[in-house]
């Protein structure tokens, strides 16, 4: 079997997601993956290591949330990284409102596994922190 490309790696990693087959997502990670979330301000930890970790940090980023959709929107290389922009929509427990994001993943895949994954907030400072120009970012 040929190996995934990065791309389609992460993609179906949030296609799991979105599922909430979190079995399924860790089968993406290496088993000491480090991940530093976006949306950090709402997560009590800021490093999460290993799979343990990950099933936690998949728990607390959509405990808040009545739906939360993560949707790939553009990948950029970035050397020995992918740099994935993320539309995310949610919606609150036991309402109408919908809320809506932009964040980025700076991803870190080998041997067919993700090893680490930082996220941004903002997908201007993931460009910057991968030393990527904002011109990369399609509007």
């Amino acid at each position: 079997m040929a190996a995934e490309s990065d791309a389609e790696l992460i993609t179906r990693m949030l296609r799991e997601w979105n599922r909430g087959d979190v079995d399924a997502v860790l089968e993406l990670f290496d088993a000491e993956a480090e991940v530093r979330p976006a949306l950090s301000t709402f997560l009590a930890s800021t490093v999460y290591r290993g799979h343990e970790d990950i099933r936690a940090w998949y728990a607390e980023t959509n405990e808040p949330w009545a739906e939360l959709h993560a949707e790939p929107e553009q990948f950029i290389d970035a050397g020995e990284r992918t740099l994935v922009i993320i539309a995310l929509h949610a919606r609150v427990p036991g309402g109408r409102v919908d809320v809506g994001a932009r964040i980025a993943h700076i991803i870190t895949i080998r041997d067919g596994k993700i090893v680490r994954l930082d996220g941004y907030d903002e997908p201007d400072n993931a460009l910057a922190a991968a030393g990527l120009s904002q011109q990369a970012e399609v509007s």
